[in-house]
């Protein structure tokens, strides 16, 4: 029996994650560059798993590997981490994933490139020989990297088993995959750009964001909350809806903040707490993770979330 009062289930990527700024404004093309170059763990589906375990749920994570040292890598971080491995798959001649953004001096992001096709080895026959894994977890979360027909098999499970799903869309080149699977999600967390994909439409100023927002929960969502970054967010359920503030923080790398933001969500959801007060939880998730140079902030707690929630 597990020491943990929830159990939660993460399905998606896992991988590398570089990140590239120059040390100057004159980047020469066709030359190597001065740069800073820092390297971490990522991987939505990851992010939220290390997340969700340092918020101390029982956490079991289905991704796939490379027979490389990198996979060797990531599955001995995640067993350090307390994140079951049980569904994690090493998969023979493929490349661990990889993930590799270009940031100008500021903080925003000029191109990225990412190499998520292991991910394909989550079949649904993988998924269906771990339907275990679904039917005794507490809630579901995933990104929306998976195959069409694996996420077509995880929400018959999720039917079958009457497991809550919170889901993020990852990236607006992959939100339409969870549009068939609206009327069957607990939770969801798009930016504003994936929010558009979901809806079809654009959302071109406040007023739209909040009817985007219910248009989600008017499809079939629970709650839906559409990350807008400093700006905050627009949440909505059958019942209420709002626009919450983002907390201040002196921003030292927003990496891994929606990540955060989805898993105390999740972790919200699991304590009871009411739709908003688990955005909330997650606004400060996000918070605590944006002063962080890790993608998953390492003193995150649940004591400390709600120690920024009452300043």
């Amino acid at each position: 029996m597990s020491e943990h009062e929830h159990r939660v289930l993460v399905i998606g990527a896992a991988g590398l994650d570089l990140r590239v700024r120059p040390r100057s404004a004159a980047v020469e093309p066709g030359r190597s560059n001065p740069g800073d170059i820092r390297w971490g763990w990522g991987g939505v589906a990851r992010n939220i798993a290390e997340n969700l375990a340092r918020l101390g749920t029982d956490v079991e994570l289905i991704t796939a590997v490379g027979d490389d040292w990198l996979g060797q890598a990531l599955l001995a971080r995640l067993h350090d981490l307390g994140i079951g491995t049980e569904g994690c798959l090493t998969v023979e001649g493929q490349p661990t994933s990889s993930y590799v953004a270009l940031y100008d001096q500021g903080r925003d992001l000029q191109v990225a490139f990412d190499a998520m096709g292991i991910v394909a080895a989550i079949t649904p026959g993988h998924l269906d020989r771990l339907r275990r894994l679904v039917r005794e977890a507490d809630i579901i979360c995933i990104d929306a990297n998976p195959s069409p027909g694996t996420l077509q098999t995880l929400f018959r499970l999720t039917e079958k088993y009457d497991v809550p799903v919170c889901a993020d869309p990852t990236a607006a080149l992959l939100a339409s995959k969870l549009r068939p699977y609206l009327p069957a999600i607990t939770a969801i967390t798009p930016s504003r750009d994936e929010a558009e994909v979901l809806l079809e439409t654009t959302l071109a100023d406040d007023d739209e964001i909040r009817a985007g927002a219910r248009g989600l929960v008017q499809a079939g969502v629970g709650l839906a909350a559409i990350m807008l970054g400093p700006e905050g967010l627009c949440y909505a359920t059958s019942e209420e809806s709002g626009r919450i503030a983002a907390f201040q923080a002196d921003v030292v790398d927003p990496s891994g903040a929606g990540d955060a933001l989805t898993a105390a969500v999740a972790y919200g959801l699991l304590e009871g707490v009411s739709p908003e007060e688990a955005v909330r939880l997650g606004m400060a998730a996000a918070a605590q993770t944006v002063i962080c140079r890790e993608n998953v902030c390492p003193s995150l707690s649940p004591e400390m979330l709600y120690e920024l929630l009452v300043l």
